[in-house]
Formats: C-alpha cells, sequence, structure tokens
C-alpha cells in the first residue's frame, strides 16, 4: 500500500489516502468525503518535472 493524496471526484476536496495495490483508494482516519461521496482520484504530480525542488533557489 502507498501513502497518496485523493481528490473527491464530487466536490474535489483533498484528503491523506492510502492506495492498495489492486488500486483501490481509502481515505485516512474516515470512511467518505464530507460532502458524502466515497469515490476518490488519486493526485498523481510524482512523474511532473515541475513538481521537483528548484537548486537554483528560486
Amino acid at each position: 500500500m502507498t501513502r497518496v493524496l485523493a481528490s473527491c471526484v464530487e466536490c474535489g476536496s483533498i484528503y491523506a489516502a492510502r492506495q492498495w495495490p489492486d488500486g483501490s483508494v481509502k481515505l485516512i482516519g474516515q470512511e467518505g468525503c464530507s460532502c458524502g461521496s466515497t469515490a476518490f482520484a488519486v493526485i498523481d504530480d510524482a512523474d511532473d518535472p515541475g513538481s521537483e525542488p528548484s537548486s537554483s533557489g528560486g
């Protein structure tokens, strides 16, 4: 299992979650979103070169 950020597909709220090997995403510490949805999409920016810290410092 991997810790990820997950976005609610209904309202866009962001939560800490775990992604299981079967691909399912479960929020950490709660069953679902505050809007009532239980469907989440993993936010994946690990492959985005712009997400790496800059070594130039600004």
